[in-house]
């Protein structure tokens, strides 16, 4: 995905919404259906016919199909194979693999490909054809000239963070028709993987192709569908153009250009989103606490004992839920008036990041948990609009972009800081880092490792394999010699080296969680929470509460706890409370 840097248009997609703590109001949005409903049924419908044609590709070797590059993403536009892309992603020729969302696979060539030097990111315009023959699923192709700015549009693409075989989805609108460039700018968020993915109308047509970024999250270039209908001919050749071919295609007019003309906009969406978050129970807070010395702020869930009463366990005033790894010792809870009640932790939960806290002092009734034996996050809810308020701002807005997923633990894995080699036929640390988890629980270059939680080590990968299973936070028990004596140090690991990269993707308001995966059972949205904003609420267009906000994975994805495993982990916890 090609990086943009010049230019800045800043397109807000927040809505207001306050501190409310009434239990009743929750469902009081359910009388009547508005336009942020009618629009969601838009979206759905638009989801299910072009979700299927939304493909991920990486090159591969010809003869051994060994991977050869990093993923990327397109859109088939013709029963026979016809792949939309962008340039800087696809090379005449060369040999690619095709996933689709059903599971299906099947190799595509290179054909057409349009990049102007010197930068070679215009048009950014490239064609694939899948290579075996069958009747493959399709996308209808859309009219760009037939845009409007505030036109609502949905990205389906592959974002790389993920790592999923199936798209995320995710919703904006038109913001320019034509920048410097020549792209269209969408709000519609994008990363690397998105690159040459599909960005759709109302409809479920393609109107644009993803191409690049800039550091605003709301910044976002597509290649106009017309470019594609302009150069159809060329770019069916598989020839590399250094300069702009002969038009071939015609570019009508749109047919159904007064059909969308109707579709429900999105002015009075956000009056009525924002009139949803002033009557939704918000039921959240601010909690601050220390950890290793330093002040973290975070937001928490207020949870509402109905239903819950007859636990013996329920005696506190107030629960809440909030994000684990952000809350430390003496946690204090901020009220939006500025008031400040002391809380206490009764139960924590690795597995997807949770804490339960308790406060014995009232401030408000919180969100109620629906006592559901399953969750009902499903494909016909892709692309519904999701509203996480704050306390003391404006909620934020975004749209369910998965069904539920696994995120293993890629940044979140127990790290030691410590290597080991051989010397003198014994296995030793000959490396420590400077204030590792290694270094912090006291062992030594020189010292020789032993064991892991009375385990025997052989060798380095054995010592390497014994810390798999654990994540930051854990404490393991590593075995040592030292000058004839034998000692049992506790180690409690802590995070990787986070990488730093200047890519605009990782340039975004508020930065990733520290804890981003090693979930089960999450789903993900596309709202621009930060990562000390997690730990709050999440509803959808209803005011049914569907999930806490638990990280910040990129800048295209925030993950959410459904309720079930909040239910599940407060409910499971109940037997080691106090009473």
């Amino acid at each position: 995905m090609y990086k943009f840097r010049t230019c800045r248009v800043i397109v807000a997609f927040y809505f207001s919404a306050c501190f409310l703590t009434v239990a009743s109001a929750q469902t009081s949005a359910k009388s009547k259906q508005n336009t942020s409903v009618a629009l969601s049924g838009y979206i759905s419908q638009a989801i299910a016919k072009s979700y299927k044609a939304s493909v991920l590709m990486w090159e591969i070797d010809a003869e051994s199909g060994t991977r050869m590059s990093a993923q990327f993403s397109g859109v088939v536009v013709s029963k026979d194979g016809t792949i939309l892309s962008a340039a800087h992603v696809v090379f005449p020729g060369k040999t690619y693999k095709v996933m689709f969302p059903d599971g299906r696979e099947c190799v595509a060539k290179g054909h057409g490909r349009i990049t102007i030097p010197p930068t070679l990111m215009l048009p950014d315009a490239a064609m694939l054809k899948i290579a075996d023959k069958g009747s493959w699923p399709f996308a209808e192709m859309g009219w760009s000239s037939s845009l409007t700015v505030n036109t609502p549009c949905i990205s389906i693409a592959y974002p790389e963070s993920l790592e999923q075989r199936k798209p995320t989805v995710r919703f904006g609108h038109i913001a320019l028709l034509k920048n410097k460039y020549g792209f269209l700018q969408s709000t519609c968020i994008m990363e690397p993987g998105d690159s040459g993915g599909p960005l759709f109308d109302l409809l479920g047509r393609v109107i644009g192709i993803h191409s690049g970024i800039e550091v605003p999250e709301d910044i976002n270039y597509e290649v106009p569908i017309d470019t594609y209908r302009k150069f159809w001919s060329a770019l069916n050749k598989p020839d590399n153009y250094a300069s702009l071919p002969a038009d071939s295609g015609l570019i009508s007019a749109d047919p159904l250009l007064a059909t969308t003309k109707l579709m429900p906009g999105l002015n009075e969406m956000s009056g009525q989103l924002n009139s949803l978050g002033l009557k939704l129970q918000a039921g959240c807070v601010k909690v601050k606490s220390q950890i290793e010395g330093k002040e973290q702020q975070i937001m928490a869930t207020i949870i509402s004992t109905e239903g819950l009463a007859t636990k013996p366990w329920l005696t506190h005033k107030i629960l809440l839920v909030s994000k684990s790894s952000m809350v430390g010792e003496a946690p204090v809870i901020e009220l939006p008036d500025g008031k400040t009640v002391k809380a206490g932790i009764l139960a924590r939960s690795r597995d997807n990041d949770l804490v339960l806290l308790f406060a014995d002092e009232s401030f408000g009734k919180g969100v109620k948990l629906n006592l559901q034996k399953a969750d009902t996050i499903a494909f016909n809810r892709l692309g519904t609009f999701l509203i996480s308020p704050r306390p003391d701002s404006a909620a934020k807005v975004g749209v369910l972009g998965s069904m539920l997923i696994n995120l293993p633990k890629i940044t979140s894995y127990g790290y030691m800081g410590a290597t080991t080699g051989f010397k003198d036929d014994k296995l030793v640390f000959t490396y420590i880092q400077p204030n590792s988890a290694a270094q912090t629980s006291g062992i030594q270059t020189g010292d020789v490792l032993k064991a892991v939680d009375g385990r025997e080590v052989e060798d380095q990968l054995d010592f390497l394999k014994s810390l798999q299973k654990y994540s930051a936070g854990d404490t393991t028990l590593i075995k040592i010699q030292r000058a004839g004596k034998e000692y049992i140090k506790p180690v409690v690991l802590k995070y990787p080296p986070q990488k730093i990269a200047n890519h605009p993707a990782e340039l975004f308001a508020g930065g990733k969680s520290l804890r981003r995966d090693g979930f089960q059972n999450v789903f993900v949205h596309d709202s621009s929470i930060r990562a000390n904003e997690c730990g709050g609420p999440l509803f959808d267009v209803y005011g049914q509460f569907i999930g806490i906000n638990i990280a910040r994975l990129s800048r295209t994805s925030t993950v959410a706890v459904t309720v079930f495993n909040v239910l599940k982990f407060i409910t499971s916890f109940g037997s080691n409370l106090p009473k």
